[in-house]
This record gives C-alpha cells, structure tokens and sequence, in this order.
C-alpha cells in the first residue's frame, strides 16, 4: 500500500460504483423508497424490521441494504430508523423529477449488458450495444416494446432540464413549432404553454407516440399539435419557424448529424431558428458527469458529446451558424442557431 492508502481506497470506490447502482436500483425496484418517503410524508422515521415485514423482506438483508444507502447520501440512518434525504426524496415513484425511472433505465440489462462490451467499443470503434444486441439501439427499441417503454419513461426524466428552455428563449412570436425526436412530449408542451399563438409538431418514431399522446392530447384537441411519424434522417416538415433538437445529435454519428442540421436549414422559413438542447463539453475538458455520458454515448450510439466549436463545425457545414450559447440546468446548453448570412 502506498502513502497513507488514499489511492487505493479511491480506486475501490470506483469499482464498487456499479454495487452501489444496483443497490439504489434494488430499492428502487422492491418499493423500499417509495415505502420510507410515505412514512416520512407523516413526519415519521421508518423502522427496519417494520418496513422488512410490510415489503415481506428479509430484516437483516434488507437493513445492511438500508446501511449502505445511507452510507452514500441515499438514506439517513438514526437508531435503526430512516429517513430520505434530499437525494433518497427523487427517488420516490411519481417524484416531478423522474429520477426513479432513470434508475430503472440505467440498471436495465438493455444498458448494463452494453457497457460489458466496452472494450469491444474501444478496439473496434463500433458501438457496444450493437454487439451486445445484434442490432442498433434504435431499431432494438422498435421490436422490443418492453425495453421501449423503459427507455420513453427513463429520458423523459433525463430531459427534465427541457421545461426551462422557454425560460431561456423566448418563444411569443413563434408561429410553427416542431420538436424533432422530441420523446413523450413534455419539451413540446411547455413551449406551447409558453406561447399560446404558436402550433406545434412532434416527430417521433412509433414506440415514442403513444405517451406522446397521452401528455399532447389536450394541445391536438384543440387544434394546436400535431403527432407525426417520422424518420428525420430522412427528412423533416417543412415551414416551421423553430426547429427543437433536445438530446438529439448526441445520438448520431457527424454524418448523420449533419444530415438532419441539413434537412432543418432546407426546411426552415425565412428568419427561423434551430435550437440545438446539448450537453456541450469544454474545450479544456469535461467535467465527470459529461466525461460519463460521452462514454455513454460510444456504447449505445454511433454519436458523442460534442464541444461548442464541433457544433459550430457541424452548423456550418449544414448552412447554419450558432446565434447565442445559453446555460441550462445539468451541464446542458442551449445552442441557437440559424441560417449563414448570405
């Protein structure tokens, strides 16, 4: 052991990462959580041996659970008894945040047996999940309606950091509105809350459509939104004003990104805007949290996290250009772009 240990247990914490995943999973998955934030919605402490008998667990192995939930912040622990913490809290079923179905989507096998080829990723350059799956993720979602559920539920909570767009942009003198691969919808309402003159368009592959109905409906009752199946790598509606990509290119390959930034200039009316959601890595290196989600991406995706002046390159290249960088919550900006001066 070198020094006074401090490497060494830094390396353990690092392998123990996935344990402490599939821990807070765990407590997802058996309602433990869900069972501890109720009791604290009394304003009361939850007994070990009683939550053990009320989820028909077993005391000891569930307390040792509990213990190392609290050991990471999930959990406070006091003579046996728990509480959530601010973090144990998102992770409530039903919480605004989400958060419980990211855990789900995270620990799935979907996920989980992807990152088990990630040596495969690194010497071959082709993405894990592939050789994993035996198909892209995208046309795997499509046939496996189970995982597709999954994977609808799981980004719509990682898109939570969307509702503030219109915070940020001002969305009043929009017209036509058309989020491209914009999941169950919820970016797409808050712009339309945001901007009561505006119409909107989702474009969406098919296992997407169905909680994209469910949050739109009330805007296509009234006329105001339209759900459409559609494939924008081949193209896009034409003669929206604003174009909203959020969490879309990191999914796809340069050429393919390209492809679609190029399809949004084509379509675009005069004086329209693209609007680019991303989390967009500095050029002096990125933090552990973009660091994570750009190894994510080579998994499961031919795409990656992107710096401002690849994006910058990528615009350019489509005929756009970026107009203004605006900060969003998650180390995510928002990119707004348009058309190259003539």
């Amino acid at each position: 052991m070198t020094g006074n240990g401090s490497a060494e247990r830094e390396v353990l914490r690092l392998m123990t990462g996935p344990w402490v995943a599939r821990a807070v999973a765990t407590a997802v998955e058996l309602g433990v959580l869900d069972r501890i934030a109720e009791d604290a919605d009394d304003d009361a402490a939850t007994d070990s041996a009683a939550l053990a008998t009320g989820l028909d667990l077993h005391p000891d192995r569930l307390d040792r659970l509990l213990r190392l939930l609290a050991a990471v912040g999930v959990l406070r622990r006091d003579e046996g008894r728990y509480r959530p913490t601010g973090v144990g809290a998102t992770l409530r079923r039903g919480h605004p945040s989400g958060m419980a179905d990211l855990v789900l989507l995270y620990d799935s096998y979907m996920f989980t047996s992807a990152w088990t080829r990630l040596a495969d990723t690194v010497r071959t350059g082709e993405p894990a999940f592939d050789t994993a799956h035996g198909t892209d993720a995208f046309t795997h979602l499509e046939s496996h309606p189970e995982d597709a559920a999954l994977y609808t539920a799981g980004m719509a909570a990682g898109g939570r950091f969307s509702t503030a767009i219109p915070d940020v942009h001002d969305f009043t003198g929009a017209r036509v509105v058309v989020d491209l691969g914009g999941g169950d919808g919820e970016l797409l309402a808050t712009v339309l809350a945001s901007a009561p003159s505006a119409r909107g368009v989702l474009v969406e592959r098919p296992p997407a459509l169905a909680a994209a109905r469910a949050r739109l409906g009330a805007f296509v009752d009234a006329g105001r939104c339209e759900l459409v199946e559609g494939d924008f790598l081949r193209g896009v509606p034409s003669g929206a004003d604003v174009y909203l990509l959020s969490r879309v290119l990191h999914n796809w390959s340069d050429e393919d990104a390209r492809a679609v930034l190029r399809h949004c200039r084509e379509a675009l009316v005069p004086g329209g805007l693209v609007l680019i959601a991303e989390r967009v890595l500095p050029d002096d290196g990125p933090s552990w949290l973009s660091a994570a989600l750009d190894a994510h991406m080579m998994v499961m995706t031919t795409g990656a996290e992107r710096t401002e002046r690849e994006y910058e390159a990528l615009l350019r290249s489509a005929g756009l250009t970026t107009h203004r960088v605006l900060d969003l919550l998650l180390e995510m900006r928002l990119l707004v772009a348009g058309p190259v001066a003539s």
